[in-house]
């Protein structure tokens, strides 16, 4: 892996052209804004800067992509990619970019190299830190655009600034995005305060059904006909595994959510005391941060909760 810093980063962007953005797949606020702010930035130096198209999973975060999609006659001379840990994370029909890959802006630790450059920080609380940085680099102004997607870039991945990965810098950028005059209260309202009914079905199913297996762990199980049940769309799903952190005392939540066609997604959210990504990683051959990671799997939910449990238990002893 080639590490390089925000300053690095920007000179390869000034010298680029025909730039292709990769985003993970199942597209969250981050990667969403973080391709976005980046987009508009290349734009404005006078670049042709496109998004490799990826359906959106969620409607909010529409704006902040399919505008940008690039032509199906797109010819990219140079592909960067934007909170995506690995080719595994390439939105489909894109996986054969993974290897020709110049730059990758990342903040997931387990990030393995696979581009020709790689801007990592794994403390960063969101991608779109480093995007931000990149952006600054390249000595443009922000406009109100990309500040609002590269807000909501770090609102998202940090709960509204509330998970333990949050730090000064995080609140101090935040600061400086809202400086530029978007409306940062009605998009904090549209992305935390306001829920559909749909989602409050959820949410009283979920919390109707939790267990406690271990003295601070809280699970929760959704099967695929209670999402039906309570009319729930992918919309409905942001920051579901919350959830299961609500609850007094609890330190590990694991939520566990059928997808369409009979996978699981698993989601675990820790305070920190032990490495949500490493628990994955050694389990069901997920990953992510300290505090919060996710895989997809095909085991049947009650052997990847033994197998958490399991982990959880060794690493307490530990």
């Amino acid at each position: 892996m080639l590490l390089i810093d925000a300053a690095k980063a920007a000179d390869l962007l000034r010298a680029a052209d025909d730039v292709l953005i990769i985003t993970h797949i199942r597209p969250d606020g981050d990667t969403a804004g973080s391709g976005c702010a980046l987009c508009l930035g290349l734009r404005a130096l006078g670049k042709r800067a496109f998004l490799a198209a990826n359906p959106p999973s969620m409607a909010r975060y529409e704006k902040y992509m399919t505008p940008y999609f690039a032509p199906a006659d797109f010819a990219p001379g140079f592909v960067a990619a934007v909170d995506t840990p690995g080719p595994g994370q390439f939105p489909t029909g894109w996986g054969h970019m993974a290897e020709r890959t110049d730059l990758a802006i990342d903040h997931h630790g387990t990030n393995p190299g696979y581009a020709r450059y790689t801007y990592l920080e794994a403390d960063s609380a969101a991608t779109g830190e480093l995007v931000y940085l990149t952006l600054r680099e390249l000595g443009m102004p922000l406009t109100a655009d990309m500040a609002e997607a590269l807000y909501t870039a770090l609102a998202t991945d940090t709960n509204g600034f509330r998970t333990p990965g949050t730090t000064g810098r995080t609140l101090t950028i935040a600061g400086a995005l809202r400086e530029t005059g978007f409306d940062a209260a009605g998009l904090t309202h549209r992305l935390f305060e306001t829920k559909s009914a749909a989602r409050l079905r959820l949410e009283a199913a979920l919390y109707g059904d939790m267990r406690f297996p271990m003295p601070g762990v809280c699970v929760m199980v959704l099967p695929l006909e209670t999402v039906t049940a309570c009319g729930a769309g992918e919309d409905d799903m942001d920051k579901l595994s919350l959830l299961a952190t609500v609850p007094e005392g609890t330190r590990t939540g694991l939520m566990l959510r059928q997808l369409p066609g009979g996978q699981w997604k698993i989601s675990l959210r820790t305070d920190g005391s032990v490495h949500a990504g490493q628990i994955l990683q050694e389990t069901v051959g997920g990953g992510g941060h300290a505090d919060a990671a996710g895989a997809v799997t095909g085991l049947p939910p009650q052997t990847v909760e033994a197998a958490v449990l399991k982990k959880l238990e060794e690493y307490s002893i530990k």
